[in-house]
């Protein structure tokens, strides 16, 4: 007989995360591991379910959950240990109450061997083999880390921009290195140069092609790379035009800022290469940073002149000023609600503007934290980059801000992205790229 369970636990030191994902108050003087165990489809025999941790030193740690047949229930495991320990699961008929330590068990699992440590990652799976008939079930055991837990990553240089790939990777700009970076979701960094050098890579976003396209701000260039990385460049027609912001639009092509003052222009490539430009109506705006909105066009930031700008496919260009004038409006994106959401670096306040120009400004909590970029999260918030702040903002859709510091020392957040992990992942302009889990 088999038969397929989903087992997810997670590991918190001094802090318990509950089904709901909030946090218990810890026991001032527990250090040591609490689980959250959600045994959400248990072999449909089963009635109780015995979990046991054996650490390298000390004492075993045994623990019963009842269950029972499609059952999606969170179990609370307190008073672990850390460190190298091995993971067994039984399975009985029985109900708890009747389970001794003489009754036999209906499954069994192989011991697994897992380090438990506050907060990292550890990916664990059980064969549980029915004893009285030979079949196996898979159980699946995840130990995620706490809410609103950031780590971080070395990489070759400082970063600007980060995007999620087609290939569940993250892909950056290693702006001092002159490279193209990769980042698998577990930690893996690869970079990739860029043959112009020099050439400042700016933005980067995943193409319609299903390869990667970034801006090139000094190499007056736009430059594509394949998930192998391969790098293909294309020279803008406008000399020295000082690209930085890219969207791939819902036309199919792929759309860029020229913020140099004297090109004021957005720039539309299609995937083979060819390029047009659009004059922007205001003068030295010096549009920066782009997004797709709901309603299929594009919008960027004009950070000179304090307006927001859509550009319609066919190149038709609308401005709207920002209730802050001089707030210099920087990182643009779509938000889950249908409106467009954007930072203010001089203005220190985040920006929600709809699809028909009407702006509302909220404040971020921290003074001169000069709030940078920002991207949809995946548990529908923004978030945003406190690069002076040192700090990764959230605002929900109704603009409730929180802030989390990240612990490295100077660490100027820039670009974020949701990965394909649930995480929000972040450029940093030191060489290293963050990550924090909502």
């Amino acid at each position: 007989m088999n038969a397929k369970a989903l087992l997810m636990v997670g590991l918190l030191s001094g802090a318990l995360a509950s089904c709901g994902g909030k946090m218990a108050d810890p026991s001032p003087n527990d250090d040591s591991g609490r689980i959250t165990l959600d045994l959400s489809a248990a072999p449909v025999d089963a009635r109780c379910v015995v979990i046991t941790v054996t650490p390298a030193m000390g004492a075993v740690v045994t623990r019963q959950f009842s269950v029972s047949p499609g059952q999606s229930t969170v179990f609370d495991l307190t008073g672990l240990p850390t460190g190298d320990v091995t993971m067994s699961e039984q399975a009985f008929t029985q109900a708890c109450s009747a389970v001794t330590a003489m009754t036999a068990p209906t499954w069994i699992a192989d011991p697994v061997m897992v380090t438990l440590q506050p907060g990292l990652p550890v990916n664990v799976t059980f064969n549980l083999h029915r004893v009285d008939a030979g079949g196996q079930a898979t159980v699946d055991t995840n130990f995620p880390p706490a809410d609103n837990q950031i780590t971080e990553f070395a990489t070759a240089g400082g970063n600007i921009s980060i995007t999620n790939g087609p290939d569940g990777a993250l892909w950056f700009t290693d702006e001092q290195a002159n490279n193209i970076g990769r980042i698998s979701i577990s930690g893996m960094v690869t970079e990739f140069p860029v043959p112009t050098v020099n050439a400042f890579v700016a933005d980067i976003t995943q193409g319609p092609d299903g390869n990667l396209w970034f801006t090139e701000f000094v190499g007056n260039k736009i430059g594509r790379i394949t998930t192998s990385g391969v790098v293909t460049e294309f020279t803008i027609p406008t000399a020295n035009s000082q690209p930085v912001g890219i969207t791939t639009g819902r036309d199919g092509a792929v759309w860029f800022s020229e913020g140099n003052q004297g090109a004021n222009k957005i720039g539309r490539i299609t995937v083979g290469g060819t390029i047009t430009e659009f004059a922007v109506p205001t003068a030295g705006a010096e549009p920066f940073r782009m997004a797709t909105g709901a309603d299929n066009n594009v919008w960027f930031t004009e950070p000179a002149a304090g307006q927001i700008g859509r550009i319609t496919p066919a190149g038709v260009v609308t401005e709207f000023a920002i209730p802050t004038a001089a707030g210099q409006p920087d990182g643009i994106c779509a938000g889950p609600d249908g409106n467009l959401w954007f930072a203010e670096v001089a203005g220190n306040r985040i920006g929600r503007i709809t699809t028909g120009g009407s702006v509302v400004e909220f404040t971020v909590p921290t003074a001169n934290s000069f709030p940078q970029q920002i991207a949809a999260g995946p548990d529908g918030n923004l978030w945003f980059s406190e690069q002076l702040g040192g700090a990764i903002g959230r605002i929900t859709p109704v603009g409730v801000i929180k802030e989390f510091g990240i612990p490295s020392s100077n660490p100027q957040p820039n670009g974020l992205a949701a990965g394909s992990d649930g995480a929000v992942w972040f450029a940093e302009g030191q060489p290293r790229i963050g990550r924090i889990h909502p």
